[in-house]
């Protein structure tokens, strides 16, 4: 090999390896952000059909019994998105689901769901669901975190001004930058409350 073809060589490797460097990380992080909007879009449907468990859930309960942190409607969306919840504090136990145990690091969810149960007119249940959605992949999870624009009113992704520190994250033992969702699912009543219906009148 002559001294010229050496010279060659080395500069084609050369330059190889700074198109590498440069174009790596880009790769990366697209590689990144699909996983990641997978993932959020994957919640998203979670978290709705967790406001129709809840919703379901409401049809059976007395009006007393809509809102509380033991009641049926809270109970059944918490089980729903304990399968995305990510984050606990120190003394939160995981959740557990019947027939499955519990899911690992679930331990947050009460503390990030939570349920509204409206009347809409006299035979319809709205439930809404907010859950605070942590995004665990790196890099592109605080990109997205703070790049939805927390400070927004009225945004279906809100940043969580739970504490001082703005993030509701902050206080798990694993730190995450957190999304909202707010799914809301409206149902009907599918029986007769017979005193609603005014029954029994004559023919009856």
């Amino acid at each position: 090999m002559t001294g010229e073809q050496h010279s060659l060589r080395e500069s084609f490797s050369g330059s190889v390896m700074l198109e590498f460097v440069l174009a790596f990380p880009v790769i990366l992080t697209l590689i990144l952000a699909c996983m990641q909007f997978a993932h959020i879009w994957m919640a998203k449907q979670v978290v709705h059909y967790s406001a129709y468990c809840a919703a379901r859930a409401a049809l059976v309960c007395q009006k007393s019994e809509y809102h509380g942190p033991d009641k049926a409607p809270q109970q059944a969306a918490e089980q729903v998105c304990a399968w995305v919840s990510r984050g606990m504090l120190a003394g939160e136990n995981d959740k557990r689901i019947p027939g499955w145990g519990q899911i690992p690091g679930s331990g947050g969810v009460h503390r990030k769901t939570r349920v509204t149960i409206k009347e809409e007119g006299q035979w319809n249940i709205k439930a809404t669901v907010e859950s605070d959605f942590a995004l665990v992949f790196p890099l592109v999870g605080p990109m997205i975190g703070w790049g939805v624009n927390p400070w927004q009113s009225g945004s279906e992704y809100l940043e969580q001004h739970a504490d001082d520190t703005g993030d509701i994250g902050r206080a798990d033992l694993v730190q995450y930058p957190h999304i909202r969702f707010i799914e809301s699912v409206v149902l009907p009543k599918p029986y007769v409350m017979l005193p609603e219906s005014g029954l029994p009148v004559s023919g009856w």
